[in-house]
């Protein structure tokens, strides 16, 4: 199946969002888009422009190499994770300049803003931003712990791709083609997995831990409530593949789509869960179909922690609405359900799906 690659513009573009709505909770801290991919920073009285650079991951060489070959200008480097070494090299940069400033924002949980003078350098943690403030109906935005059995994206969807058929032993390649990461991320992360006992060597997974293991790292990377809920076209043009199960595309999640595969969960009045596979598909959603408030919403429009949520739809055995959208895998239902601190574990003990090729790991 083919890769699915979000362009170098919709990062940047998404990048900028995350940056101003950060700041936008964080006191005496500001953040303005400018034009194209540059902001202004504004930090109690000081405040200066940068250019905004969004990567997955960076490690030392791929800072080493920003820093070689990027323009002597300032920068707010974004990536889902930044490792200490490459953090290093940014903040030798900054000791070798004072005339601009390498800044960065982990996604784990850290923001440093540096001055392009030297004259300051602003440092907001885990806590100050917040990452995973609870939302509406217990929901946490996925944060998995840097010391933890499953680290990052790579983590998540090599945990998530044995436990969808835990009779079969995926490549490493397999995985990461599947997820669209690099074979070495995934191999650490299969890696660290065989470490801590979660997966088998023979390459089984240890049931139900692995499971539980995940669930405690799932959650969506954004999530919206919207006013409307999009149609059979609408969904056409934004190239939902709602016809196509051979390509990533929107799903349905949720009470309703797991009540359709026979979890015994009460009905959620009908306002669907779409699951959607990058930034810029739930951005479009958004804007078309208006941002909502959780006290009153039609739907909700959410990114999951790996593209596989996307990738493996199923036709539900029951009908679901908007009935031209498949439901994700029996597994991610499964997640979500976990997430229910009142009823998520007593619901999964009673629900056993009646297909006999999904396999129960809870």
């Amino acid at each position: 199946m083919p890769r699915l690659r979000t362009s170098p513009d919709d990062q940047v573009e998404v990048a900028v969002d995350e940056l101003i709505n950060l700041a936008s909770k964080v006191r005496g801290l500001d953040i303005e888009h400018d034009h194209g991919d540059w902001v202004n920073v504004a930090v109690g009285a000081e405040s200066w422009p940068a250019r905004v650079i969004a990567r997955d991951a960076i490690s030392r060489s791929v800072a080493q190499q920003l820093i070689m070959t990027e323009a002597r200008s300032s920068k707010i480097v974004v990536a889902n994770q930044l490792s200490a070494e490459a953090k290093d090299e940014f903040d030798r940069a900054n000791g070798r300049s004072r005339n601009y400033g390498w800044s960065w924002l982990d996604r784990r949980g850290e923001l440093q803003l540096n001055h392009p003078t030297a004259t300051g350098i602003f440092h907001f943690n885990q806590g100050a931003l917040a990452y995973r403030a609870p939302l509406p109906g217990g929901w946490r935005l996925s944060s998995p712990a840097s010391d933890g059995p499953i680290r990052g994206r790579a983590g998540i969807g090599y945990a998530a791709a044995v436990l969808l058929d835990p009779t079969q032993r995926p490549s490493i390649r397999e995985v990461a083609t599947a997820v669209g990461m690099s074979h070495g991320a995934v191999g650490d992360a299969a890696k660290l997995l065989r470490e801590s006992g979660l997966i088998r060597p023979t390459g089984e997974p240890e049931i139900p831990d692995l499971f539980f293991a995940l669930a405690a790292v799932w959650g969506p990377t954004r999530i919206t409530p919207v006013a409307g809920v999009p149609t059979h076209d609408q969904a056409k043009r934004w190239q939902a593949h709602a016809d196509d199960l051979g390509q990533p595309g929107w799903a349905l999640g949720g009470d309703d789509a797991a009540g359709a595969w026979g979890a015994p969960v009460f009905a959620s009045g009908g306002r669907p869960w779409i699951w959607v596979p990058a930034e810029a598909d739930a951005r479009r959603a958004e804007r078309a179909l208006t941002s909502g408030a959780w006290d009153d919403y039609a739907a909700v429009v959410a990114v999951p922690p790996t593209l596989l949520v996307c990738r493996y739809r199923l036709l539900s055995p029951t009908m679901v609405e908007p009935s031209f959208l498949p439901t994700t895998h029996p597994l991610f239902l499964a997640l979500e359900l976990a997430q229910d601190p009142a009823r998520g574990h007593e619901i999964l003990d009673q629900w056993t799906p009646d297909d006999p090729e999904i396999h129960r790991v809870w």
